[in-house]
């Protein structure tokens, strides 16, 4: 009878182990559905055509190679605690002369049934239609502001730098 009680009690644990991969594979599989979700919406809000999107894992940072194939949702990274994390960079340069990007990280997790998700620490939202329509908007405004500020934000600049970028101090002992 001892024997019996350890084969069961064996088998639980291979069953257990059988349903954790499952149960993983099933999330990995949500989560991927959500980011290619998550394209096509973005897309869609933006009017942005698919060739001017392109998705990366966090871990390697974007690189823009046009001999590489562009990311897909397999690119989507899982970290111990349940969350994963998928790069989108925008080529936001609506002619082909010259590449340049707007780039952010989304990073995601499945809370009850219903998936959280931000760019960044200000502002978390869910995966419903509304959540998904107030995160495009949201998206927008970050992109926006952050494109239309790099001027300013150059000269703001601190005066104490010896050398502020892009000027050349001329001594006044000429």
């Amino acid at each position: 009878m001892a024997k019996t009680t350890k084969t069961n009690k064996y088998r639980q644990l291979c069953d257990a182990y059988k349903k954790g991969i499952k149960e993983c594979d099933a999330y990995t599989k949500e989560c991927r559905e959500f980011v290619h979700d998550i394209k096509n919406y973005i897309m869609e809000s933006l009017y942005c055509p698919e060739t001017k999107i392109f998705m990366f894992p966090p871990s390697s940072g974007f690189v823009f190679n046009t001999q590489t194939l562009r990311g897909d949702a397999l690119d989507t990274e899982f970290g111990e605690n349940g969350t994963a994390a998928i790069g989108f960079a925008i080529n936001v340069n609506g002619n082909d002369l010259e590449e340049r990007f707007f780039t952010f990280i989304l990073i995601f997790k499945k809370v009850d049934n219903k998936i959280s998700f931000n760019i960044d620490d200000e502002k978390d939202f869910y995966n419903t239609p509304d959540g998904i329509i107030d995160f495009c908007e949201y998206l927008f405004e970050v992109a926006h502001k952050s494109l239309s500020n790099r001027l300013k934000n150059f000269l703001q600049s601190p005066y104490t730098l010896n050398k502020p970028i892009g000027f050349r101090l001329v001594s006044e002992k000429n």
